[in-house]
């Protein structure tokens, strides 16, 4: 089965990327960090906008936003169990038109657990923001990812807080860094295996772990760490289901 590429990409799969747009007559041309890290550097001294760094727990890289909706979107993916890893400004996509190169900096490149990837652009509105030279930059990057076999999506403010998955994953990433014990992660797979649905409420988990505000905040944590899942689109109650994530 094929794994997700350490910090993101191996050098086989740089060669298929560059092996592809050699196929696309160089129509583009992908350009990636050589850190493994972000690739562009957020300057704000000409900008009014929320900027900063969001420690991610989950990819172990300081993160740079330079929007509250990028910030949210960061949530959203810490608390995701089905994303393995995601990076802010992860590469640089050059493309070839009409004799002009586009140069295009997307903001997020996420990988799931089915081997899926992911090119995400976030904007506060898209519909008044997206208009002449950039959609049309915007539509061939989409063409071209999808030539290689990458999603592309565009999501805006109201998409991102569409509720509960807005609330859900603020609620779970706020509690990310509570420290637990791998025991203690035993502890609740070997509950909930025993179960006849493979899962236990989220109620009884949180008693598993301690109870309270301490059992719940290494319950989110867990999640953060994609040793449980929940499902972020329903409404998260003490009757929630909680189930164990595969990381094969």
């Amino acid at each position: 089965m094929k794994q997700l590429p350490e910090d993101y990409r191996s050098l086989a799969e740089l060669a298929q990327v560059r092996a592809d747009c050699k196929r696309m007559n160089n129509v583009a041309r992908i350009v990636f960090s050589t850190t493994g890290g972000p690739l562009r550097t957020i300057i704000t001294g000409t900008k009014c906008r929320p900027t900063g760094i969001f420690h991610s727990t989950k990819t172990g890289h300081a993160q740079p936003y330079e929007s509250q909706a990028e910030r949210l979107y960061m949530q959203q993916c810490e608390a995701d169990h089905n994303v393995v890893a995601w990076l802010a400004q992860p590469h640089r996509l050059e493309m070839f038109s009409e004799g002009k190169t586009l140069t295009y900096f997307p903001d997020f490149s996420v990988f799931y657990a089915d081997l899926r990837e992911e090119v995400v652009e976030i904007k506060r509105d898209k519909a008044s923001e997206i208009s002449g030279d950039l959609a049309f930059k915007l539509e061939l990057a989409e063409q071209i990812y999808r030539s290689v076999n990458i999603k592309f999506r565009v999501l805006d403010l109201s998409d991102l807080r569409a509720e509960p998955r807005h609330s859900n994953a603020e609620e779970i990433q706020r509690h990310a860094r509570t420290r637990y014990f791998r025991r203690e992660v035993f502890w609740l797979t070997e509950q909930i295996l025993r179960h006849p649905t493979g899962t236990i409420p989220f109620a009884q988990a949180v008693e598993i772990l301690g109870g309270g505000v301490v059992g719940k905040k290494k319950l989110c944590a867990m999640i953060v760490g994609r040793h449980f899942g929940v499902d972020l689109d329903t409404n998260l109650t003490g009757a929630s289901p909680v189930f164990p994530v595969s990381t094969d």
